[in-house]
C-alpha cells in the first residue's frame, strides 16, 4: 500500500499527540517533567523492517502488544538496553546499576513504561480514526532484536505489507531514544487511514 505525504503528515501529527499523552503520564509517574517528541515517521514495505532497525543482533528492551478491535495488528516498542536502564533507575529512584536480564522489579517497572508508550500512540489513533483500539497486556523481552521482531512476525494473522515506525525521543532524563513500530494486521491501516478521511 503506497502512503502519500499527506498521510505520512497526519500519522506524524498522531505520533505528536500520542507521544504527548507518554508524556503527561511519564511525568506523573517519574515526578518530573518529561518531555517526548516525534522527530520521524516512516511507512516502509515489510520486508524493510529490518534495514530500518539496524543492528539485529544488538539486546534491546522490547515491550509487545497485541493491537485488537476494528484495526488490528501488533505495536512493538523498543530502545536500548542503556535507555531501559535509566529509565527504570529513574522510575525506581535509585542510582545503582540494575540488571535488567534478570531483576523482576526492573522488569515490571519497565513493563510499565512500555504499556504507558504503546497505549498513548493507541489512543492517538482511536483518537484520529474513531475506530477502537484495545492493547492486549504486554510482553517484555530483552533480546536480540532480530531474535524479538522474528518471534513476533511469526505470531498468527497476516500483516499487512506496510509497516508504520515512529521515532521517539525523551527528555527530562538523560535523552532516550526509542522507536515504536505498528504492524497492522492486513487491510487495517488502509481501514485506519481511511476512517480519518484520508
Amino acid at each position: 500500500m503506497e502512503i502519500t505525504q499527506l498521510q505520512l503528515d497526519a500519522l506524524r501529527e498522531i505520533g505528536n499527540i500520542g507521544s504527548g499523552h507518554a508524556a503527561t503520564a511519564l511525568s506523573i509517574l517519574l515526578q518530573r517533567r518529561i518531555d517526548m517528541s516525534v522527530p520521524e515517521v516512516w511507512a516502509v514495505p515489510f520486508e524493510e523492517v529490518s534495514v530500518i532497525v539496524g543492528q539485529l543482533d544488538l539486546p534491546q528492551a522490547v515491550m509487545y502488544v497485541k493491537v485488537e478491535g476494528e484495526a488490528p495488528g501488533k505495536a512493538v516498542f523498543f530502545f536500548s538496553v542503556e535507555s531501559a536502564e535509566i529509565v527504570v533507575q529513574a522510575l525506581l529512584g535509585t542510582d545503582v546499576p540494575l540488571d535488567l536480564f534478570n531483576d523482576e522489579m526492573a522488569q515490571s517497572a519497565l513493563q510499565e513504561v512500555g504499556n504507558i508508550l504503546v497505549s498513548s500512540f493507541l489512543i492517538a489513533l482511536t483518537q484520529f480514526s474513531g475506530i477502537p483500539l484495545q492493547p492486549s497486556v504486554p510482553a517484555l523481552a530483552i533480546d536480540m532484536i532480530g531474535a524479538s521482531l522474528e518471534a513476533i512476525f511469526l505470531e498468527e494473522g497476516m500483516l499487512d505489507d506496510t509497516v508504520l515506525f515512529i521515532d521517539t525521543q525523551l527528555s527530562g532524563i538523560p535523552k532516550i531514544e526509542g522507536q515504536f513500530i505498528f504492524l497492522p494486521d492486513k487491510g487495517s491501516l488502509k481501514k485506519l487511514l481511511g476512517a480519518m478521511g484520508l
